[in-house]
């Protein structure tokens, strides 16, 4: 095979012969770059976004806003897409916080490598996108619900310690 046809073969299908952002008709794992990123949305009153998960993984659990990068998109603007599809929020900025990269962080064994940001919202107002997201709530970062999903946990506990 030739440099040019492996150059070109890795460009369109980068992980296998599954097309970007496409799943798999066998396996039905979804192309992705298989790095996450998660939000921590904040509102003036210091309180967190958390939305309740409506599919599996760990569907019913709260978590934070976020999801997979997608192809040719940066980091920044995966955490700033990911919050305008589950909660109708836009934002124009948000702050890297932490990367994540525990082997267990991930119940199915995937190990996704997730990057956290940190969004500061200055109305409370959203609208929670029905097919990933049965609910959304603010909580005190005091009063949290106990079932939160993946390690979002640790990412709201390693950000009190910062403020």
């Amino acid at each position: 095979m030739s440099n040019n046809l492996i150059i070109t073969t890795w460009t369109n299908y980068p992980t296998g012969k599954i097309p970007k952002s496409s799943f798999c008709e066998h396996c039905a794992r979804f192309n992705a770059r298989n790095m996450t990123v998660s939000t921590l949305v904040l509102n003036q009153k210091n309180e967190i976004l958390l939305i309740k998960r409506a599919r599996n993984p760990q569907a019913g659990w709260w978590a934070l806003v976020g999801g997979y990068v997608d192809w040719d998109e940066t980091l920044e603007q995966c955490a700033l897409r990911e919050l305008k599809e589950e909660a109708q929020i836009t934002a124009d900025h948000a702050t890297f916080f932490k990367a994540y990269d525990a082997l267990d962080r991930d119940k199915d064994g995937r190990q996704n490598i997730d990057l956290a940001f940190v969004v500061q919202v200055l109305r409370d107002d959203f609208t929670a996108e029905k097919h990933e997201v049965a609910e959304a709530r603010w909580f005190s970062l005091d009063n949290l619900p106990e079932n939160i999903a993946f390690d979002h946990r640790l990412m709201i506990d390693d950000y009190k310690k910062t403020v």
